[in-house]
């Protein structure tokens, strides 16, 4: 699939008294009451720095993981963007692990507010080092209900193990391996082998890069953020039956598509692992990372 977005589930908020409480916790929390607000903000306003500078190194400042390789390209395609691009969020809920070590991590659900439009978004920020900004390694529109998260009896997400749904989302795309997910309209869509009148393999693809994040669900499961990366060749079409950021992208670099394009895509997915059975898709979002 060329540069698409559909998010078919969301994660919808939830406190203390949310889901399935667990007792005796140990740890410190990833980010504090005090200081998440201010993460926030923070990050807020140096997102849209990023954005309307049209620096590629002030955007490298605000991603990680899955986001960079996006973002990067983006930005060295169509370069900075308007003021009316810039950014605030409202209505935050974050869900916080105990993460006494780094790197820390925690999730977050908001109103996502731009040139006077509001959507809602489900975000993972990292801080790698004590040293390093928190950075965003995650970020989606969403609409509608995701499972219940389990709390620990301070009110406190816990972290949980990705279940392999990253690979199993990786072998249902590249091979339509559905042993481990029952897949989404948007991820059988991916298999077409059609696009704008070029041929597409079905390519490779693999988890990353960086991790995956996962809470526990009260029922036992992960609710899990991750990251696809997915490598494909286009053949037989012409230029401008190109998907417009594939054609954008090699006009920004001098070049002419021959009679096959190689091209790289970044997936940002969540998905729901039960404690048994097969994994399902929640939302994603695809965007190119090369052409060539």
């Amino acid at each position: 699939m060329v540069g698409a977005t559909a998010l078919t589930g969301a994660c919808s908020g939830g406190g203390a008294d949310g889901g399935t409480t667990e007792a005796t916790p140990t740890g410190s929390p990833a980010v504090g009451a005090n200081e998440s607000l201010k993460v926030l903000r923070d990050w807020t306003d140096r997102h849209n720095k990023a954005i309307t500078s049209g620096d590629e190194k002030l955007w490298r400042g605000t991603v990680t993981g899955a986001l960079a390789a996006p973002v990067t390209a983006r930005v060295h395609t169509y370069g900075r963007l308007p003021e009316s691009a810039t950014i605030s969020l409202a209505n935050p809920v974050l869900y916080v692990p105990r993460r006494p070590s780094y790197p820390k991590w925690f999730g977050v659900a908001a109103l996502e507010r731009s040139d006077g439009k509001d959507q809602q978004v489900l975000g993972v920020f990292v801080k790698t080092t004590a040293k390093d900004d928190w950075r965003a390694a995650h970020w989606l529109t969403f609409q509608g209900d995701a499972p219940d998260l389990a709390y620990d009896s301070e009110g406190y997400a816990i972290p949980a193990p990705d279940r392999g749904l990253p690979a199993a989302h990786a072998a249902y795309l590249g091979k339509g391996d559905t042993g481990g997910l029952i897949p989404d309209a948007f991820s059988a869509d991916a298999r077409k082998a059609e696009q704008g009148g070029w041929t597409v393999t079905p390519g490779r693809f693999a988890p990353g890069p960086g991790p995956s994040y996962a809470l526990r669900t009260s029922d036992g499961g992960s609710l899990v953020w991750y990251g696809l990366t997915q490598d494909a060749s286009l053949t037989g079409g012409t230029e401008d039956a190109l998907p417009a950021e594939v054609r954008d992208l090699l006009a920004k670099d001098g070049r002419k598509p021959g009679g096959t394009v190689r091209a790289s895509w970044e997936w940002l997915a969540i998905g729901y692992a039960p404690p048994s059975g097969k994994g399902r898709v929640l939302g994603e979002s695809v965007s190119l990372t090369a052409a060539r």
